[in-house]
């Protein structure tokens, strides 16, 4: 059996409980790839979900990160008030305010110059992980400091925005749209981690959303067939839908008399998923039909799509709505089922907010990569520039 991408050993014909790795610590990793503080199970708990405390929650900057960048703040702030000394120096000595061709404007545009060069370096270091050049955490931290360090520096090579002609203004707006970017995607991943540890319990890797959603639903779909009455009139079709779904790509060689189903369990910090093998009943529940003409109606195409379906049990309002009507109409039989249902309506819903986190986590880079590039290229034509007219 496949689950969450990862292969696993058939579960046994009884009901067996236990707690599966979510990964969680790998994507993490993989979207912030910063982290100093480790994101995955702790020797003894190889087996548990999720073990982060709110105090081990992965950021960038602060907590137990704080000792490295305390050094680069108290690095930043020396040589800025250093740069800013000698630039107010060179101010009160020449008499007006020194440009990027006096000698403090023109160390401060060559510093600034190399940190952006340093800057566009850390993308093909991620992409070569056989540079031997440090790991990629410290590059990472490199890259944001002496990015906000390029800021002072840049201001003094720019006369403090007090410039004319359109490459010098092109060249600046450009850098400050860059930094901006940048502190915008610096604290979404100081933030969304930890959002996606609290508000995602059913998280999977973000490239296997679609197959554990498809695998959960054709497991709920194995109870419903089991536990409730068929209905003449659809059944045929509901058949058909079943063993004919596009993107249906489980193994269709599973046991039919079981059902695996997902929960989650929380105890002492340690938040994990449930993996359940329950035996399907071999005599359906009176008084049932309703809740199968409610999964196939609604219920299933939402387990198989998520939000893109346009379902309304998308809300959780509605859901709970749904969800309470189908125990008041149904026998007490149908209880569990029906608790099954609403818990994996409620997956799907994590699946979706996990999708949207990882769009949000990743999204920034689409304006923050190509407005870097392009602030590489006007830097390499101001430099020959600035030098012919200097």
């Amino acid at each position: 059996m496949v689950v969450d991408g990862t292969e696993e050993e058939d579960a046994p014909a009884a009901a067996n409980l236990h707690f599966q790795d979510t990964w969680r610590g790998y994507y993490i990793q993989k979207v912030c790839d910063a982290c100093t503080v480790p994101c995955r199970p702790t020797n003894g708990l190889a087996n548990a979900g999720n073990v982060h405390s709110d105090s081990e929650a992965c950021v960038i900057i602060g907590g137990k990160t704080w000792p490295k960048d305390r050094r680069w703040v108290a690095s930043i702030c020396v040589v800025s008030l250093l740069a800013a000394a000698a630039y107010a120096w060179e101010w009160s000595v020449d008499g007006r305010l020194p440009g990027g061709g006096s000698r403090t404007g023109l160390v401060a545009g060559i510093a600034g110059g190399l940190i952006i060069a340093f800057e566009l370096l850390l993308w093909p270091r991620k992409r070569v992980r056989s540079w031997r050049l440090g790991s990629a955490q410290s590059w990472l931290r490199a890259h944001i400091w002496l990015g906000l360090l390029a800021v002072p520096l840049v201001l003094m090579h720019a006369r403090l925005l007090f410039i004319g002609g359109l490459l010098n203004w092109a060249l600046v707006s450009l850098f400050f749209l860059v930094i901006a970017s940048g502190i915008w995607g610096l604290v979404l991943q100081q933030f969304l981690p930890q959002a996606l540890l609290e508000r995602v319990p059913a998280e999977t890797i973000f490239e296997q959303i679609g197959h554990v959603a498809r695998q959960q639903c054709r497991d709920i779909e194995k109870l419903v067939d089991a536990m409730c009455e068929h209905d003449p009139a659809t059944h045929a079709t509901d058949t058909a839908s079943r063993h004919g779904h596009p993107n249906d790509d489980v193994d269709d060689n599973d046991d039919d008399e079981y059902a695996v189903v997902t929960g989650f369990r929380s105890m002492t910090g340690i938040q994990g998923k449930v993996i359940e093998t329950l035996a399907l009943y071999t005599t359906a529940i009176p008084g049932t039909l309703l809740i199968r003409r409610s999964f196939f109606a609604e219920i299933r195409p939402y387990l198989l799509e998520g939000r893109a379906s346009g379902a309304a049990i998308s809300q959780p309002l509605v859901a709970a709505r749904t969800f309470m009507a189908l125990r008041t109409s149904s026998p007490a039989a149908a209880s569990v089922l029906i608790d099954r249902l609403e818990a994996a309506c409620d997956q799907r819903r994590q699946f979706d907010l996990q999708a949207r986190l990882h769009h949000w986590l990743h999204g920034w880079l689409l304006v923050h990569v190509p407005l870097s590039v392009a602030l590489g290229v006007l830097l390499a034509i101001h430099i020959p520039v600035a030098l012919w007219y200097w």
